[in-house]
């Protein structure tokens, strides 16, 4: 008796990748991301033991931000061409190399020039600067593509809060490990470790990407578009208004957590412990409500007035610290929590609704190349302003410029939200208000 002949396989191409393979390139590639945002966040829990130790100064906490965003400007116009070329998957796994690498460096560098540490630790921040924002730009990239029309906002919601449990579990250190917080160098071993953990995610999920290329005919993960300098004139308006947005929101929450250690215990005269409770309020709150607010956006849509509503609580928390210092520190750090949970969960996913599929790589690296221009000299400006003003414990006062500046740029913020809210009410509309907004091709 002949057996029925068993029919051809299917080509890999024809193949879908399933559901489940969409998430778990999600997770393996978030997983990176925490190790990423730990590495980030982990030195300002010792900068008050730098200055004691090491003896920083002001200018030199805030250049420690510079070293950072200038490494990331030069690779974001420069790299560009490098993970063209390499695709997405081993581009993660380079900058994530480089920055697991960079994590070392700010841990063991002061002690190999002790004469120079501030420098010493700028060229490990450096290094971590190479790696970490075009790591971030591929990983965003990467979900826009897997998840592009399903669940957009709902999975970059994701990845972003898994990234931010790194920079909560970062804050909650110094009461977590409190045995490393004796001297400022444990703490950054610890972080260096967790750049390692970082590496080996971004090995995962490159591997991930390569196996899904092989069996299911998938293109391999999306290659970040080259930078070119041309397309600055192709976007559409409201992707410059979100890049605005953008601009005046990290360059006015990230140079904050840089100072927020300092800032709470010198002008609130409270303990590094709740100093650090404190500010890890914001990436508590976000990592739980960008979730929801993404699925939100994804159901209702109304993604411009998201936009607006985040930015108008964003900007009172500054004042509120400084002309109501008798209100619960939690209510203001609590609306700064909810402000980086609401436009974070709508503005990274609008762009892919905002420029072409093609552009989606150059979009995402334009928008942090100014991201990280501002915040580049948003840093040392608050750290020039505290010196100039002697703020410190004895001089709590001297805090107030440095709140009422961050004040006025979340304000800006403000502006280029209601920018957009009228831009998407207009005839040039992408539908960002409507639950299934117009893809741009």
């Amino acid at each position: 008796m002949t057996a029925p002949a068993t029919p051809p396989p299917l080509p890999a191409a024809t193949l879908t990748p399933p559901a489940g393979y969409r998430w778990l390139v999600l997770l393996m590639c978030s997983l990176a991301m925490f190790g990423c945002y730990y590495v980030f966040d982990a030195l300002p829990p010792v900068y008050d033991a730098l200055q004691k130790e090491l003896h920083f100064s002001d200018e030199e906490i805030g250049l420690l931000d510079t070293y950072y965003n200038v490494a990331a400007l030069l690779t974001l116009l420069a790299g560009g061409v490098m993970v063209d070329r390499l695709g997405t998957a081993r581009s993660a796994l380079l900058f994530a190399g480089i920055g697991a690498l960079g994590t070392v460096g700010i841990a063991v560098f002061p002690k190999l020039l002790p004469a120079y540490p501030a420098f010493a630790m700028g060229m490990g921040r450096f290094l971590l600067g190479v790696g970490s924002e075009l790591f971030i730009v591929a990983a965003t990239t990467v979900v826009g593509r897997w998840f592009r029309a399903k669940e957009i906002s709902f999975a970059l919601a994701l990845q972003l809060l898994i990234g931010r449990l790194g920079s909560f579990a970062a804050d909650k250190s110094p009461n977590w490990f409190q045995d490393l917080f004796t001297d400022w160098q444990p703490p950054l071993l610890l972080a260096a470790a967790v750049g390692g953990g970082w590496f080996l995610f971004a090995i995962i999920y490159s591997w991930l990407e390569g196996n899904a290329a092989r069996n299911y005919g998938t293109k391999r993960a999306g290659a970040t578009d080259k930078l070119v300098l041309a397309d600055l004139v192709k976007f559409s308006r409201g992707y410059w208004y979100v890049v605005g947005l953008c601009v005046a929101f990290y360059a006015t929450i990230f140079p904050f957590r840089t100072f927020a250690n300092l800032y709470l215990m010198q002008a609130h005269a409270v303990t590094p412990e709740r100093a650090g409770d404190l500010k890890a309020w914001l990436p508590f709150l976000s990592m739980w409500g960008m979730p929801v607010f993404g699925l939100l956006a994804d159901a209702f849509g109304r993604r411009a007035t998201m936009m607006v509503l985040g930015t108008a609580v964003f900007a009172p928390p500054f004042l509120l610290m400084v002309y109501a210092p008798q209100l619960p520190l939690e209510l203001s750090m609590g609306m700064l929590g909810l402000a980086f949970a609401l436009v974070p969960a709508v503005l990274w996913p609008a762009v892919t609704y905002l420029v072409p599929d093609t552009r989606l790589g150059s979009a995402y690296a334009l928008m942090t190349f100014f991201q990280q221009l501002f915040w580049a000299g948003m840093s040392p400006l608050l750290g020039s302003i505290k010196s100039g003003m002697n703020a410190s414990a004895e001089n709590p006062a001297g805090w107030n410029p440095v709140m009422l500046t961050l004040a006025g740029l979340a304000a800006v913020g403000v502006v280029f939200a209601i920018l957009l809210w009228r831009h998407e009410r207009g005839p040039s509309s992408h539908g960002l208000e409507r639950p299934t907004p117009t893809s741009t091709k």
